[in-house]
């Protein structure tokens, strides 16, 4: 494996380490594309504290972010996940869990 190719599973991982992470990546999991209001009002953190957890995720290529007029929106990079990480939406459990 190459020290680029380990130096990102790392990277990765330590994103990861997140609870809060790991939720929001459970939200975005279950839809298309998630506005920035709508983990405002499921996540008891504040606003600057979702968009610092929300850039950390972006870097290492886990979402995309879509600006429009005030409102962000961000979509899950499935692929990009799952590429790296097989299986792991399967090992979540259900929101409703």
């Amino acid at each position: 494996m190459s020290t680029t190719k380990t130096q990102e599973i790392a990277e990765l991982f330590r994103v990861l380490g997140d609870p809060t992470r790991i939720e929001i990546l459970r939200h975005l999991s279950v839809a298309d594309e998630v506005a920035c209001t709508t983990l405002d009002d499921i996540l008891p953190i504040s606003k600057s504290t979702i968009s610092y957890h929300i850039k950390a995720l972006k870097n290492v290529g886990l979402l995309t972010v879509r600006k429009d007029g005030r409102w962000y929106h961000y979509t899950l990079q499935r692929d990009r996940l799952e590429a790296l990480l097989p299986g792991f939406f399967e090992r979540l459990p259900a929101l409703n869990a």
